[in-house]
């Protein structure tokens, strides 16, 4: 058979499977539902790596999944015809794919129109005919538009970029132009004249990604992956760019539900635990809160209080420092404050404990089975092999022993990029099979997030766990939040970082936030600082993080004459905490995400011109101010809703200008046709709850609206032990009815109030 001349014959079908062979190459399509395909192409002779990413049924495992299990799918049985050398599937809403069996074209049609097809005449890289690496090219269309693939930087539409599908520890980084970051996420859904779809390459190997920066004379417009893997197995989702997203989302499992205690300010900086007086900078910042009024409820403990010199040494404290780890940690419990400590899955060549663990072999190793050195933070290092099962249960029982037992119940995993790309390392690999450890990274990522995980759950069972962790793939997801990672003090960085964490929440990873004024470079000006609180009361994630050049900690208080300004912010943040943190319940239970531009749930292309506006749930449409020395922005309101700002309502389809200085609160839209729940209780240092509920409602008609409580900390909500309220409205010109009911076991009367620019009679039922 000569190259580029591939001819596939059927070698096996089952209602929701074909299997084709070609000699040494093998082709399986899996219909995972009715809206939802698996490509398979792998050579006959390898074996294919474990899947982590994808996981319907969230059942951890530390050997990960088969990648053509079925397990959990709704598999889906589609109208199958056949004729001489093509091969025709009809699924739900339109959706039609045609197989050619000639080197196995796949194209796919949304009511008869092309909404995209395989290159031809050759696709993949059935014989090194595109050089040795695995590949996949695919049509790309005039004006497509593209989103996705994690945390990648620059404007939110990827189309005619180009990126590495790897991660790496880019402290201070630029959010425009650098690449790679810190995720490895290789899914986008791409949007075109017809209609919708989503990729995902499921592979954990270093990869490539043109969505049509390369032009080739010899092909129409193309984009393509390419990978190191030995196989190529991907997915492909049809219908809503919402409903690809939810499905992405569901085949990789469901999202950890934070503590509430998470989404208030959290604290942080490197300042307070490199300065050798650690302990005094914390009292410190307690004595500052009480000072300024200001709620925490949670401190990112830097590294520095591992500190031995000059280096970190994970799982060591520096008892100059921090003479009593367990009365620090009361200290700051007793305040309501949670101490969320920073752990690093290298351990440096000269850590106390590293020769015992390389005795053990639980490091990742050369060929010769000595331990594998890198760099790692101002030394020589090796990593934990999170795939040694012993390794495993180590980290697991380090993380119980110098932490949890402390009184600690959070974990900040960083530094977790596993920056391994020498070909001879090894890990252990799965069921007594090694693997090259550059080609498992992102799983050893998430293999430390579940050992801490584990060792949090196993501790402290009755509470759910808190981490947070830097680096990934879609699978950390399942256990922890995330950040934008060592971002910059640049207005610029402050834009294009609001672009990298709604690219996140297009990729799956809803809650996110950004180290607010940036973590690296000088101290923010008093203005940059205010803008990026501004954005940050509504983000998932509310934390000032900072490293400045000139060692000062960037905190609320650094500039005394904004202060008034920060408060009113930080209270702003208090009084959406009930919205937010029902919005969090709806990504974790519905797909929704917490934060996403408008037009993912809007069909309005005006929407496209305004990239500096986002959601907050589904009722809010908040716009920010990314320039210095500007204090006006331009907001354009989705037409198939109405708005109200403040108590004025607003028609969709048209543009609302905002002054927003940067001293401000923020305004704000509300969606006409919602309730929204805020917490009216004064804000301070020491404050309380208590939930308002105000309906905004439609001018004429009725809509539904959902809320949910609890106590924030457990998982008790599982067994309905919760409010789980249900609000029917009906609008007309003299009245405005609600009737609600609460499904759950929790006692709790509501306060319901129509907001004040509406003079019709509310009627409760």
């Amino acid at each position: 058979m000569s190259k580029f001349n591939h001819i596939f014959k059927i070698a096996d079908q089952t209602d929701s499977c074909s299997v084709y062979s070609c000699n040494e190459n093998t082709v399986q399509i899996d219909f995972v539902s009715s809206s939802c395909i698996r490509v398979a192409i792998y050579k006959n002779k390898n074996e294919l790596l474990p899947t982590f990413s994808i996981n319907p049924g969230n059942i951890f495992s530390e050997n990960g999944r088969d990648r053509l299990s079925t397990d959990h799918f709704n598999l889906y049985t589609p109208d199958k015809k056949t004729n001489n050398n093509m091969q025709s599937f009809a699924l739900d809403d339109g959706i039609k794919i045609k197989l050619y069996l000639d080197n196995f074209i796949l194209k796919y049609y949304k009511n008869d129109s092309l909404l995209f097809a395989d290159r031809a005449p050759l696709a993949y890289n059935f014989e090194n005919e595109f050089g040795k690496e695995t590949c996949h090219y695919i049509t790309r269309m005039q004006g497509e538009r593209i989103f996705g693939l994690g945390d990648k930087g620059g404007k939110l539409n990827k189309a005619g970029r180009a990126f590495r599908i790897e991660t790496t520890d880019c402290m201070g980084y630029d959010a425009r132009e650098s690449d790679p970051l810190y995720k490895h996420i290789p899914f986008y859904i791409c949007e075109n004249s017809v209609g919708c779809y989503g990729i995902f390459y499921d592979t954990s190997d270093t990869s490539y990604m043109d969505l049509g920066k390369e032009i080739n004379n010899y092909y129409p417009p193309y984009k393509y992956f390419k990978t190191q893997d030995n196989c190529l197995v991907y997915y492909v989702f049809f219908g809503t760019k919402l409903s690809i997203l939810q499905q992405f989302a569901g085949l990789c499992g469901k999202q950890a539900f934070p503590p509430k205690w998470s989404f208030d300010y959290c604290a942080s900086t490197m300042a307070y635990t490199d300065a050798p007086d650690s302990q005094q900078q914390m009292n410190s910042f307690l004595e500052k809160l009480e000072e300024t009024d200001l709620s925490c409820r949670g401190f990112y403990l830097s590294s520095g209080y591992t500190s031995i010199g000059h280096q970190r040494y994970v799982f060591n404290w520096n008892y100059d420092k921090f003479p009593d780890p367990e009365q620090f940690t009361k200290q700051f419990s007793q305040q309501g404050i949670e101490i969320i400590p920073n752990i690093k899955p290298a351990f440096l060549d000269n850590h106390p404990m590293y020769k015992e663990i390389a005795n053990k072999g639980w490091f990742v190793k050369n060929p010769d089975g000595t331990p594998f050195v890198t760099e790692f933070w101002d030394g020589l290092g090796s990593y934990i092999d999170f795939t040694n099962t012993e390794a495993f249960a180590f980290w697991k029982e380090k993380v119980t022993e110098t932490l949890l037992n402390y009184g600690i119940t959070a974990t900040w995993n960083d530094n977790n990029e596993f920056d391994i790309k020498d070909c001879d390392a090894i890990a252990a690999g799965f069921l007594d099979k090694k693997v090259k450890a550059g080609r498992i990274r992102p799983i050893l990522t998430y293999l430390m997030v579940a050992a801490s995980y584990q060792a949090q759950i196993a501790k402290n069972p009755q509470l759910r766990p808190f981490l947070s962790t830097r680096s990934g793939n879609i699978a950390v997801r399942r256990y922890a939040q995330t950040w934008s990672g060592d971002n910059r003090t640049a207005f610029s960085d402050l834009r294009y970082c609001h672009y990298i964490g709604l690219t996140m929440s297009l990729s799956g990873l809803y809650f996110y936030g950004h180290d607010l004024g940036g973590f690296h470079g000088e101290m923010p000006s008093r203005e940059l600082l205010l803008r990026w609180l501004q954005h940050g009361i509504f983000e998932p994630r509310l934390t000032i993080h900072s490293w400045n050049s000139d060692g000062s900690a960037t905190m609320p208080w650094s500039y005394p004459n904004i202060i008034d300004s920060v408060h009113s912010l930080f209270a702003q943040r208090k009084k959406l905490l009930p919205y937010i943190y029902n919005c969090a319940y709806n990504a974790t239970e519905y797909e929704i995400p917490i934060n996403a531009p408008a037009f993912l749930y809007y069909d309005d292309e005006e929407l496209y011109s305004y990239p500096d506006t986002m959601m907050l749930g589904r009722d809010i449409l908040a716009a920010f101010i990314f320039d210095e020395k500007t204090e006006k922005v331009c907001a354009y309101l989705p037409k198939e809703d109405n708005w109200y700002l403040g108590n004025t309502l607003l028609d969709g389809g048209q543009t609302a200008e905002l002054t927003i200085p940067s001293t401000a609160e923020m305004p704000y839209f509300v969606r006409s046709g919602c309730i929204l729940p805020t917490n009216e209780a004064p804000y301070g240092f020491k404050s309380d709850e208590t939930i308002i509920f105000t309906v905004y409602p439609l001018k004429n008609g009725s809509f539904e609206s959902e809320f949910f409580s609890d106590d924030g900390i457990s998982f008790a909500y599982q067994k309905n032990n919760c409010v789980h309220l249900s609000f029917k409205v009906h609008c007309n010109e003299s009245t405005v009815s609600v009737e609600f009911e609460n499904s759950g076991k929790t006692i709790f009367e509501p306060d319901i109030r129509l907001c004040s620019g509406d003079k019709r009679r509310l009627i409760i039922k």
